[in-house]
């Protein structure tokens, strides 16, 4: 299960409204709202964009890490380099498309897509990923090594 709370906290560590970064992340409050309540998940690119302006790493932001670091992270969201992160660690894992298919709960024409960069991942399927081969959100997304 992800674990949402650090959004709320680092927010208002920061002294910010849920409106100030729901408008920073292109988004309505009420969507804002939704995520940090735990209702809605929300997408990585946003998740992506609340880490760069923030300064921590995906990891940290969803209780994967206690490491608060803001050391060697790049910014921005990419969904070709994330694609192939994908492919690179389900070769490295000696698993077929439609292996990660089942082990994710999608099909084999998702993960098709997802290693090309067409269409990106949801967040609780990344987590799994992540979980599973016991790799860090940061890397896949390739926002660097923590």
């Amino acid at each position: 299960m992800i674990d949402i709370k650090r959004l709320k906290d680092i927010r208002e560590d920061h002294d910010m409204t849920q409106a100030e970064m729901a408008s920073i992340l292109g988004v309505t409050r009420p969507a804002y709202s939704l995520w940090e309540l735990g209702i809605s998940i929300i997408p990585l690119p946003n998740l992506c964009g609340f880490a760069d302006y923030f300064g921590y790493s995906l990891d940290y932001i969803l209780g994967l890490s206690s490491n608060r670091s803001k050391k060697n992270l790049k910014k921005g969201f990419s969904l070709q380099t994330l694609g192939n992160n994908i492919k690179t660690i389900r070769k490295k894992e000696k698993l077929s498309q439609v292996e990660l298919a089942h082990i994710l709960g999608v099909t084999q024409a998702c993960i098709v897509r997802y290693e090309k960069g067409l269409i990106c991942i949801s967040l609780s399927n990344l987590y799994k990923f992540c979980q599973k081969f016991s790799i860090s959100l940061n890397e896949v997304c390739g926002k660097g090594k923590i």
